[in-house]
């Protein structure tokens, strides 16, 4: 079992937070903006359980794909810069 402490920054948004029996809990879907990146962790169980055969979990990685994806930004301005910073 994964538990916290969760060695990450801090999400811009948690979308899932998984609990146990035993108490402990685990963030276990954040999203992070990076300029104008976007990433979704998404942390659905173990590979030793069909968890990704899941209706459910499936249409979240979906989800998450169509979030990330890239959209239509003004390309960011690098180098020299044509006029006075005064």
């Amino acid at each position: 079992m994964y538990g916290e402490h969760f060695g990450i920054p801090a999400p811009d948004e948690l979308v899932f937070l998984s609990w146990f029996e035993s108490g402990y809990v685990f963030r276990s879907g954040c999203c992070f903006y990076r300029g104008n990146g976007r990433i979704f962790y998404f942390q659905p169980g173990h590979e030793t359980y069909p968890n990704f055969y899941d209706a459910n979990v499936r249409k979240v990685i979906y989800n998450a794909v169509r979030w990330a994806a890239p959209k239509f930004h003004a390309p960011p301005q690098y180098g020299h810069f044509e006029g006075s910073l005064e």
